[in-house]
């Protein structure tokens, strides 16, 4: 018989946390019909050792390894083996809550598409925050959504908040080209799809905020070449769906680079030397989010501090820019982002 669910746990060197995810899992779908794979990314630690004994403690879990290739890699890895009408994302240094399985069978009973719900942050230093959607059901409202993807976190973030029906996602994969926001680009293909998509308000992932990730005060390697890829890949989502990159959609796009890329971009160039942030800066203005949104000039609106940073940016008056970056780091007010 098929999986009622199929959960899709990418693993690299997570020896240390795997079982403790996993056995949340099995805590969850006892009684239900679920699949897990685990798709181990070439982890060099311990890490086959524990997957292979929880597939054999459990004939439902199911273990892959393959070739180091990023999460991306790992998870369509993982959602060519799914066999389940519908599917899931679980991180493996993360937990789902005992309701998570029964509480998504019953809302999988009128088929939607997408089910969003709700999740607990665990940050650093054991402080929690929740986030829990407000109930409502989309139907047949893709082209709205799609123009407010600045404002829709909780639908275009993250892979794992949400249950996906397989038959809309079978021909959707995560872009490996990417290695930051490819969430976004995959939450924008399958909701471009979907004609039902129901948020539930009920809290049933907790996800654990690790420490060096998108936040980390140290330079990111080809993050512009990143987020001008990011930038492309989403334009061609609405292309293929018939939207011109007009009136709501073009201000939307313009609010999420604008607003929100561009500002991590700028935050990541002063975590380099300070000889070569000048020529970052520049760099970062010829981009091809930058200079495309500069043409549509579009006003956003936002903080007197984003004006005046994408001001000094749109005109390359630089040095000042520089200046103003730094004054903003040194007094913990920086422009850092978020995931994309």
């Amino acid at each position: 018989m098929s999986p009622q669910i199929s959960l899709i746990t990418p693993v690299f060197n997570g020896e240390a946390h795997l079982r403790r995810c996993v056995e949340s899992i099995v805590t969850a779908a006892e009684g239900y019909c679920v699949e897990l794979i685990l798709v181990d990314d070439g982890s060099t630690d311990g890490t086959p050792e524990v997957a292979l004994a929880l597939a054999e403690e459990h004939d439902w879990i199911r273990y892959l390894r393959q070739p180091n290739g990023g999460p991306s890699s790992a998870r369509n890895a993982g959602l060519e083996l799914a066999r389940g009408k519908y599917v899931g994302f679980v991180d493996s240094d993360d937990c789902v809550m005992p309701s998570y399985v029964s509480t998504l069978v019953e809302t999988c009973a009128d088929s939607p598409e997408i089910i969003v719900f709700g999740y607990e942050r665990r940050l650093l230093r054991d402080a929690v925050t929740v986030h829990a959607p407000k109930p409502s059901v989309h139907v047949d409202e893709s082209d709205r959504l799609l123009s407010n993807v600045s404002g829709d976190r909780e639908l275009f973030w993250f892979p794992w908040t949400k249950l996906f029906r397989a038959d809309v996602i079978r021909e959707i994969r995560f872009n490996e080209s990417l290695r930051l926001g490819e969430d976004t680009i995959f939450n924008l293909q399958t909701v471009a799809k979907a004609s039902v998509i129901v948020r539930i308000p009920q809290v049933l992932y907790s996800h654990t905020e690790t420490a060096g990730s998108l936040s980390s005060p140290t330079y990111k390697k080809r993050l512009m070449e990143n987020m001008d890829e990011h930038f492309s890949a989403r334009l061609r989502v609405h292309e293929q769906l018939g939207q011109d990159i007009v009136g709501p959609v073009r201000m939307d796009v313009c609010k999420y680079y604008l607003g929100h890329i561009v500002p991590w971009l700028l935050s990541n160039a002063m975590r380099m030397r300070k000889q070569e942030q000048i020529a970052e800066l520049s760099r970062v203005r010829a981009s091809t989010l930058v200079t495309t949104c500069f043409e549509w000039n579009e006003n956003i609106g936002g903080s007197r501090g984003l004006s005046l940073m994408l001001y000094l940016l749109r005109f390359r008056m630089l040095r000042l820019l520089r200046w103003l970056l730094s004054a903003r780091l040194n007094s913990g007010t920086g422009s850092s982002g978020g995931a994309a």
